[in-house]
């Protein structure tokens, strides 16, 4: 795993107390991705969590490169697994405002 990406998860793993959670992440082939016809073309890319809550283990799979919005997203669904795609959003979208605000 890239030393930048570790770091990205190993924060927010800590912000969002997800500590004791071993976190990876694996790159997947873009053609092994099928989308709708009408998917526009800048959203053709996958990002996405499995995770075992017993375990305590999770792998984020992704087409493309990672952001760290990309990963808030993802570790969010980790710790609030029945959440809602639209609460996951917007949870991600207040966080992200949060860190990149200048204080």
């Amino acid at each position: 795993m890239d030393d930048n990406i570790e770091k990205i998860i190993n924060k927010w793993k800590h912000i969002l107390s997800l500590d004791g959670w071993f976190i990876t992440v694996e790159s997947i082939n873009p053609k092994s991705v099928t989308y709708d016809k009408d998917c526009p073309n800048e959203d053709r890319y996958f990002v996405g969590v499995e995770s075992n809550q017993t375990k305590r283990i999770g792998t984020i799979y992704h087409d493309r490169d990672l952001t760290e919005r990309d990963i808030i997203h993802e570790l969010l669904h980790v710790k609030y697994p029945k959440k809602s795609e639209k609460w996951v959003n917007d949870t991600e979208e207040l966080l992200n405002n949060i860190i990149n605000e200048d204080l």
